[in-house]
């Protein structure tokens, strides 16, 4: 059955499309998917999803680039593969003479720290078009998971200011949004 657009459907549609997949835009606006594309066409505003698809990591509760069949993102493979290398390491210790481990403790133990990059700045989206919003926030969480992985360090932890992009963000998991 077809209705009207309202004009805050119309300014919702205009401000979101393109930000969520459209099939979430839909269901925000329990309209069919075919008549939001049909609002975004008549409004000219782009309605496919182009965010960057991030994946949530339940082992460091973090978006991420990529996660593996288990679920574990690239920093939490590398830190559970480091912990598996000093748990063989320890085990080794232990079968060596005590006068080779304390010689070992006092010159070669020390763990040589290299110089991490600064982690990349959260961005203002203060003032942005929520389309715009979006796609920085995504691109500072897409950013974020790049410095923190592949090192075989822990990341930082995500902050409130990027927590808040998490109902936007991901692969299908519906987006927080607020009324039209």
């Amino acid at each position: 059955m077809f209705r009207d657009w309202t004009l805050d459907e119309t300014l919702f549609v205009r401000d979101y499309a393109g930000t969520v997949p459209l099939s979430d835009l839909a269901r925000h606006l329990r309209r069919d998917a075919r008549d939001v594309a049909g609002e975004c066409a008549r409004l000219g505003v782009p309605f496919v999803y182009v965010g960057t698809p991030l994946f949530w990591c339940d082992e460091c509760a973090s978006w991420a680039r990529r996660v593996d069949k288990s679920g574990r993102c690239d920093k939490c493979r590398s830190r559970h593969y480091l912990q598996r290398i000093e748990a063989k390491t320890a085990a080794l210790m232990e079968r060596l003479p005590l006068e080779q481990r304390e010689t070992y403790a006092r010159f070669e133990s020390k763990r040589g720290g290299r110089v991490r990059d600064a982690p990349p700045l959260a961005p203002d989206t203060s003032g942005m078009p929520p389309r715009e919003a979006v796609a920085a926030a995504t691109a500072y969480l897409a950013d974020l998971s790049d410095w923190g992985g592949g090192k075989g360090i822990p990341g930082p932890q995500i902050g409130p200011e990027a927590q808040g992009a998490r109902g936007t963000q991901g692969a299908g998991d519906g987006a927080t949004m607020s009324s039209p």
